[in-house]
């Protein structure tokens, strides 16, 4: 199998979504602790050696509440865009990178997409995850299926779609 992947968390309690290889990984979102976050994935066999970024889609607790401390203590890059970081957690600033939304980020052999979506923060986006033409989508806070949305999860083989956000 070429990707793995594990929702460690999700829905408004935090988001947590791992995704990754036999040599990488990535984090999408860190919304429940670090303890937490190492617990959960201590469980599933996942070894945190095994992350080398973590990627924030946007500024909200349930999506945020653990990346600074889980990104200090293993030095861990985190991917956010720059109007995201203005609202959101305060990051020990040598390990922040900005993404640009639509344009790849490789982290080892994987391809990071970043996507706009609709959503109630400053710059909300979701991702797709591709490697050796298998591609996952991390769609959270769903409450509208806009043309990006639907553009990018055509594209997935596999999604995590979490929509606890659809007030209808």
């Amino acid at each position: 199998m070429s990707l793995y992947i594990a929702s460690l968390n999700s829905g408004s309690n935090g988001n947590c979504y791992f995704i990754g290889n036999a040599d990488d990984a990535v984090l999408i979102d860190v919304g429940i602790s670090c303890t937490e976050t190492e617990k959960r994935m201590k469980q599933l066999g996942l070894s945190m050696k095994l992350i080398k970024a973590i990627f924030v889609s946007h500024e909200h607790a349930d999506h945020i509440k653990g990346v600074s401390t889980l990104a200090n203590k293993y030095k861990l890059p985190v991917y956010i865009t720059q109007k995201t970081a203005l609202h959101g957690p305060r990051l020990i600033r040598h390990l922040s990178k900005t993404f640009v939304t639509n344009e790849p980020v490789e982290i080892g052999e994987l391809i990071i997409t970043p996507f706009t979506k609709q959503h109630d923060a400053a710059d909300p986006h979701s991702f797709i995850v591709s490697h050796k033409g298998v591609t996952v989508g991390i769609f959270t806070d769903i409450g509208n299926a806009c043309t990006q949305v639907i553009h990018y999860f055509k594209q997935c083989h596999a999604a995590f779609l979490e929509s606890n956000y659809d007030e209808g």
